[in-house]
Order: C-alpha cells, then structure tokens, then sequence
C-alpha cells in the first residue's frame, strides 16, 4: 500500500502546486493597485476551477481505493502505525515547522491591532507541533484514548479562534477575493482535523478523513500564495504537511479484506497402464473366497419361524 500512499501524496503536491501558482497570479494582475478592487480576469474563473478540480480529483482516488474493497484502519493506534525509518523523522520536522511558526508569529504581531487574538493562534499553534510528535507514535507509546482525544482537538480549537480572527480582520474589506481562499482554506482545516480526530474518539470515518485531509493539504498549499505574517505562513505549511502525513499513515495502513479460500479438491489422478516387457506376463490377483451375498430376510419368513416356535413351546 505504501506504492499507493505515494501517488496520492504525489497528486495532493502537485495540484497544491498548481494551486499556489494560479492563486499568485491572480494575486499579481487581478487586484487594482491604487483601490484594491478586483479587475475582471479569466483567473477569477480558473481559480475556483482548479479548487473544484482538485476536490473531483481526490473523490476519485479515494472512490478508487474504496472500489478495490481495502480495510481502512478504524482507530488512532492502526493509523499511525509507522515502521520506516523516515516517519519520526517525517513528523519531527513537521512538528518543527509549526513550532517555529507559532514562535515566529509571537514576535511579528507585537505592533497588529489584533495582536492578542494572533499570539492565542500562535500559543495553540505551538501547542499542536508538540503534540503532532506524541499522536504520531501513539502506536508505540499506547497513551490513553482520552489523552489522545485532548491533543487531537488542540488544532480544531486553533482553527476555530484563526477562523473568528479572520473574519474580524476582513470585516471592512470589500474586496471578497482577498480573503475568500483564506475562509475556504480555514474551514476545510476545521473539518480535516475533525475527521480526523475521530480516530481518537473511536467514530472514525476512515475514507471521508483521507478525502477531506488531502483537500486540506491542497488549501494549505493554495493559500501559501496570499501574503500574511511569515510565522503565520510557516503554520500554514506545517498543517499541510500534517494532512500529508496523515493522508500517507491512513492510505498505507489499510490492508486487502480477506477472502475465503477454498482448498482445491484433489483429482484422483488416472491409473497408469502397465508397460509389458518381451517375455513378463501380466500380473494377476490372487484368487479370493468371498463370503455368500446375505440375503434380507423378508416378514413370511420372519412369521414361519415364529410359528415354528409356538409349536416347539407348545
């Protein structure tokens, strides 16, 4: 399965790629640079193309892989079961990345209006790369479900305080574009780690989280192109590579449903003939004495002996 994990990651990469780069080119000729209006622009239409484009794509993968009737891990120890060399490695420096972006974002939002509400993001951001580690080896560790259930919902609350900031930073903005790709962006999150925190509270739903994270990671991907604080642009790529990891464990993880095999009956195999040498003569069995053929006895003649015995008695 790991040959399968492969392509998708490959595919979430390269339409998140083709998603950066068409979202900075509308960034680049599409907004007016006096008013910050929006001009009209073929990029206007082939944005949200290349957005619904990449969800077909991904509905088909993952329908492919439901088609080939493969068991999906059911719970947060079978998913994140790990045995290459490169999954610590993998999710340490995701968890990194983030860490560093939460860090990062601390210091670059002292002068912002909303600078206390971004430092909350960054603290839970923080909070989400230690604990990304810990959820990821949960296979070897066994932490308690509850624990687990704690650490997964960590990012959920992130996203949802990064929603509420998002909306009240844009409030006055009138040009819809500028921040529409963000709210998409930021929603599609809240989802992923839902989904995916359902492995945790043990109502996992194994294809619909692999569906929503690869979308997750293709958004995280797309909104890179928007400009925002650095550190802010760090948890955005760290989150990416968490949908892509988990996207990976879910797929590699799931294993072919078993079918009955029946053993194939034996076939007698046909009796050779026997090949006579010049000189041999044929083999023959020994003759046999074969006891007579017992007859069943039949009632009339159950009855005369019967009656034979009344006489002999009497």
């Amino acid at each position: 399965m790991r040959k399968n994990a492969l392509i998708n990651s490959c595919y979430v990469c390269a339409a998140g790629a083709f998603g950066t780069f068409f979202r900075w080119l509308q960034n680049q000729s599409v907004f007016d640079s006096e008013t910050g209006l929006v001009n009209p622009s073929a990029l206007n239409i082939l944005v949200p193309l290349v957005i619904l484009g990449a969800a077909v794509l991904f509905y088909f993968l993952v329908r492919k892989l439901k088609a080939r009737e493969f068991e999906a891990p059911g719970n947060i120890f079978a998913v994140f079961n790990g045995t290459s060399i490169l999954y610590p490695i993998a999710y340490f420096v995701i968890a990194f990345v983030t860490v560093l972006g939460g860090i990062v974002t601390m210091f670059n939002v002292s002068d912002d209006l909303y600078s206390t509400a971004y430092r909350i993001i960054a603290v839970f951001a923080v909070l989400s790369g230690i604990t990304f580690p810990l959820i990821c080896s949960s296979h070897r560790k066994r932490y308690a479900p509850p624990i687990i259930c704690v650490f997964m919902t960590i990012p959920i609350v992130m996203f949802c305080i990064w929603l509420v900031v998002c909306y009240k930073v844009n409030s006055s903005n009138p040009t819809i574009w500028a921040f529409a790709v963000e709210i998409i962006t930021i929603c599609i999150c809240i989802l992923a780690f839902y989904y995916t925190a359902g492995f945790a509270y043990e109502k996992a739903e194994p294809y619909k989280a692999l569906f929503i994270s690869m979308f997750a990671a293709f958004m995280c991907f797309t909104v890179l192109a928007d400009s925002r604080y650095f550190g802010m642009q760090l948890i955005y790529f760290g989150v990416a590579g968490m949908f892509v990891l988990e996207s990976w464990m879910i797929v590699s993880n799931m294993k072919k449903t078993a079918e009955v095999q029946y053993a194939p009956e034996d076939k007698a195999e046909p009796e050779k003939a026997q090949v006579l040498e010049p000189g041999e003569t044929e083999d023959k069995p020994e003759p046999t004495i074969q006891a007579p053929e017992r007859k069943p006895k039949k009632p009339e003649d159950i009855d005369a002996v019967l009656d034979d015995c009344k006489k002999y008695i009497d």
